[in-house]
């Protein structure tokens, strides 16, 4: 039990001492009658009841308020509806009021009440509903329609299950009801259910704020509560605060007034919604805040004075009023809306954000944006966030899942959707197209392998499994799949289906198979569509046969499971198993006259004839639509390069993308030569690769293998030199890569930052100079945070920082980064520095770290960031085998200073492990893991490293010397 403040405790005890004042006025005698008397109800209703089981003990609840709190002596044995881990009541919830005192902000704990408004539909014996962990619950007082029931109350913590029945144990019957409770409830967890929140601000002045993070399940930690999306309900909510506090929550304030020198605020009653949607905060009144009152609703950025007054606040404004009118006229719905809209920054919030309507809530550090530090690419997130929250007033508010399993809707489709909002006032951003280099390109790589997993999840299992499969996969391929669709429906039809589906379900929760079936509705079984998606791993690779004849045209396509290397075993996967492919392919002879070809590949094999044409070669998967690998006839590669050359624009850049991910997927599985992408980026870089996506795609796949080849001294120059004449082909210098001028728009920065990252990991002398010169013009004093300009363009620092102390052995630059990793005020900076320090090749200063960190102490690295250091050290070729000789030589000292229930420290194996490409380290890897079988959390991170290092032998022994052919070959073309 958390210790209470004094306040709470005083008046808890004033309540207490009042009873037992009340006990002593009677006379002895009275008081022994009356026991006996209720000991012998309690065994009469026992018996009423049947025998009960031995270790759930029931308290009856007296129909008055003032009793103590129910203490169940042995709450882990279910009975009946207990047991099941969702609620069975068939009820409506129509209403919560709440209320809670705040005497201090600081104070630990907190008095409320609630009375809940519902109806039940059918009779019930039991009615069950959450509460958890809270300091003090008193019993539950229930009336229906008006009329107070005698009850009894037990809880069942393994589900979080408070029971009630009646003590004549008859049925609840259908009826309206009202049930009050008060609590005491804990300020202390950490960013879950009504938490309490400490900052610094201006001159280092210490502030606390208070603020709520319900989903998925945290709601019942702060009042009782039927806690599953599907039972929405309306909101009174009453705070009682000080009055030098600011509070708010999902609607705009009622009443307000001044009760025994504290602020009594009282809540307008919200919309339906369901209890993870609930929010409320109170804030110290020197808090900060800008807003746009032009806009309906009104929107307002809270966060602290320091970034408000630098104007930190204004992008993540502009991009929610840029936001709410595109959605507003998108999905033609506006009662979704609450009358305003708060953005709450909050320093040390544990997630990303929560987007309760009304007030989301925010990490200060993912919208507060600081040109001088942040790099373009972060301003483009730090947009996406807000945008993406807001969504949610639309899918996950206003129109809700059922249960939590399918939670992976409302995030990938608002994931998809908020990328539009960009496109008419941030045009040059390209966010849709962004979509590819992404999610979709890292999805196939980390998907194309047996532990992947599938998006949909069995709705048995557990909350905490299903949200642990709400991961970086399911975000990226669930919002590849969304865009999928649309591309096969087309623009308007899929915002037909999305405005149908909300005016189905306005203030409801929804059946996902109603969407598919409309949205797919009109080409193929929309549920069985996206069943073949959503609920297996992985992803078909297309098999494409062009046979011609004279004035005909014969294609084959077949499918098959695609995984990256042939080493995994495959033995747990269904090799039957058949996706519903919708291919859009395209067909020419000349390029000038093209047919498409559209259709959806349902079975193993497909053959269609084109008669009265001829064609030369096919290209699917137009605008890179689907999830699948598309391999083509020979000499295809070849044909799609010459037209390149000769029409840069004949192919769309999503088309473009799409070849460079096919065909370096190809190449490192072994299923195609190296040098088809090889091919395609030198036709690209020849002649229109200016978009940053093309650039990401190329980057993506080179660093992967570049995180083995830096290890391979016999190619590397080779490989390193292919990179560097793409970018500076077309007359490009390292100079002009990084100077940045009014003449660069979004796109422009975005490539010159990669280009200039991209030529120092080439080990470019001159990029390696142009870092090391741009980090010398740094004022010293900039890295003891005072307010010097820095000098450097954002987008230039992390490589700047890193390259220059990997390259330049200064001992008092390392000294002066690792001070300023300890002292930065900001994560953005914290990162930079890290990773600056751990790039260094100087073997003492790597030991060092790994030692300060393991000791731990004031000026060490953060115990959060170690792991994190390690993977950034192993990165390097003479960091990583600091890393694995520490590891391994500190094992049993690592596990005793994080637990084997860490799981940084269970899943660090797999960054330092990630370009093992001996065999000998494979021996290393098995001989530790023998040694300590006991991993913890981390035992499918071993099983995955070693999958990893497997996959990079095979592809040394097997890959490595057609890659030096093809750079030997595009070298002499």
């Amino acid at each position: 039990m958390a210790k209470s403040n004094s306040t709470t405790n005083n008046v808890l005890n004033e309540s207490r001492n009042r009873r037992i004042s009340s006990l002593r006025q009677l006379p002895k005698s009275w008081i022994i009658i009356a026991i006996v008397f209720y000991c012998a109800s309690l065994v009469t209703v026992g018996l009423l009841a049947g025998l009960l089981p031995r270790r759930v003990q029931y308290i009856t609840v007296l129909e008055t308020s003032s009793l103590p709190t129910t203490v169940t002596q042995n709450p882990s044995e279910c009975v009946e509806d207990e047991c099941n881990s969702r609620l069975l009541s068939d009820l409506i919830v129509d209403s919560y009021e709440l209320e809670y005192i705040c005497n201090d902000i600081k104070q630990t704990t907190m008095e409320g009440q609630v009375t809940i408004n519902f109806q039940l539909r059918q009779p019930i014996k039991q009615l069950i509903y959450h509460a958890k962990n809270m300091v003090e619950l008193q019993d539950a007082i229930l009336f229906e329609n008006d009329v107070q029931h005698a009850i009894s109350m037990k809880r069942y913590l393994p589900n979080d299950y408070l029971s009630l029945r009646l003590v004549n144990n008859s049925l609840f019957p259908t009826s309206q009801y009202k049930l009050k409770q008060k609590f005491v409830i804990n300020l202390l967890n950490p960013s879950i259910g009504f938490y309490q929140s400490l900052f610094e601000d201006t001159n280092e002045i210490n502030g606390t704020l208070l603020a709520t993070k319900f989903r998925a399940t945290e709601a019942r930690r702060v009042f009782p509560c039927f806690d599953e999306p599907r039972f929405k309900a309306q909101y009174k909510i009453t705070l009682i605060h000080p009055q030098n506090t600011i509070s708010l929550s999902n609607f705009p304030i009622l009443t307000q007034s001044v009760e025994n020198n504290s602020l009594r605020t009282t809540f307008a009653e919200t919309f339906r919604m369901s209890t993870y949607a609930v929010s409320w905060a109170i804030l110290p009144e020197t808090y900060g805040k800008i807003s746009d009152n032009d806009q309906s609703p009104t929107v307002t950025i809270w966060a602290r004075q320091e970034p408000t007054k630098k104007n930190h606040t204004t992008l993540a404004l502009d991009v929610a009023t840029n936001a709410i009118p595109f959605y507003k006229n998108y999905f033609n719905v506006t009662e979704a809306l609450p009358p305003k809209k708060d953005i709450l920054a909050i320093a040390n919030m544990a997630t990303t954000a929560m987007e309760s309507s009304g007030l989301i809530t925010y990490r200060e550090e993912r919208i507060i944006y600081d040109e001088k530090i942040a790099t373009t690419y972060q301003k483009q997130q730090f947009a996406d966030i807000v945008a993406h929250e807001i969504a949610h007033s639309w899918f996950g508010n206003y129109v809700s899942c059922k249960w939590w399993d399918d939670l992976w809707f409302s995030e990938v489709m608002v994931s998809w959707l908020c990328r539009k909002t960009f496109a008419n006032k941030y045009s040059d951003w390209n966010m849709e197209l962004q979509i590819l280099t992404d999610d979709t390109i890292s999805a196939m790589w980390d998907d194309a392998k047996p532990y992947s997993h599938p998006i949909a999840v069995g709705n048995a299992m557990s909350i905490p499994e299903i949200l642990s499969y709400l991961d970086g996969l399911t975000y990226s391929k669930g919002i590849s799949l969304m865009r999928m669709v649309e591309k096969i429906v087309g623009e308007k039809g899929f915002q037909r289906s999305l405005q149908e589906y909300l005016r189905t379900n306005a203030f409801n929760v929804a059946d996902l198979n109603q969407f598919y079936s409309t949205v797919l509705g009109n080409l193929t079984n929309g549920r069985e569509f996206m069943k073949s998606w959503l609920d297996e791993m992985n992803y078909p690779l297309v098999t494409i046969d062009l046979q011609t004849e004279i004035n005909s045209t014969k294609l084959i396509f077949t499918q098959s499971r695609f995984i990256i290397s042939d080493t995994f075993n495959t033995t747990n996967l269904n090799q039957n198993y058949r996706w519903k492919i919708y291919l859009d392919c395209t067909l020419s002879r000349n390029n000038s006259n093209s047919e498409r070809l559209r259709f959806v590949l349902e079975n193993e094999q497909s053959i269609e004839f084109l008669p009265e044409n001829e064609y030369s070669w096919v290209k699917c998967n137009r605008d890179f639509q689907s999830f699948h690998v598309t391999k083509y006839p020979s000499n295809s590669i070849q044909s799609f390069s010459s037209i390149i050359k000769a029409q840069p624009t004949f192919f769309s850049i999503e088309d473009q993308i799409n070849l460079l991910q096919d065909t370096f997927l190809l190449a490192y599985k072994g299923l195609g030569d190296y040098l088809d992408p090889l091919l395609i980026v030198d036709s690209l870089g020849k002649t229109s690769m200016t978009e940053y996506v093309q650039w990401r795609t190329f980057q993506y796949h080179w660093d992967i293998l570049a995180d083995l080849i830096d290890h391979l001294p016999d190619i590397l120059t080779k490989f390193q030199n292919f990179a560097i004449q793409q970018i500076l082909s077309n007359g490009r210098t390292v100079e002009n890569i990084t100077s940045l001028s009014l003449q660069d728009n979004h796109n422009s920065k975005l490539v010159k930052s990669l280009q200039f990252a991209l030529l120092c990991r080439m080990n470019y002398s001159d990029a390696l100079d142009k870092a090391s010169l741009l980090f010398r013009s740094i004022p010293k004093g900039y890295f003891n945070n005072t307010n010097n300009d820095i000098n450097v363009p954002a987008d230039f620092l992390s490589t700047v920082y890193t390259y220059h102390l990997k390259t330049d052995d200064d001992e008092n630059d390392w000294n002066q980064m690792y001070q300023y990793y300890q002292i930065s005020r900001t994560s953005h900076e914290q990162t930079r520095a890290l990773m600056a320090i751990s790039f260094t090749k100087n073997t003492d200063r790597l030991n060092r770290l790994l030692n300060d960190g393991l000791t731990g102490g004031p000026y060490a690295i953060k115990r959060q960031d170690y792991f994190t250091m390690m993977g950034y050290m192993s990165r390097h070729v003479i960091g990583r085998d600091i890393a694995w000789n520490f590891y391994k030589n500190n094992y049993t000292n690592l596990v005793d200073t994080f637990t084997l229930q860490n799981f940084r420290f269970g899943s660090a194996i797999l960054s330092i492990a990630r370009t093992f490409e001996k065999e000998s380290y494979l021996d290393e890897m098995n001989d530790l893991f023998a040694k300590y079988p006991n991993a913890g959390v981390g035992q499918s991170a071993r099983q995955q490293a070693i999958d990893q290092v497997k996959m990079n032998i095979h592809w040394v022994n097997t890959r490595e010397q057609n890659l030096r052919a093809a750079l030997d070959s595009i070298a002499l073309s």
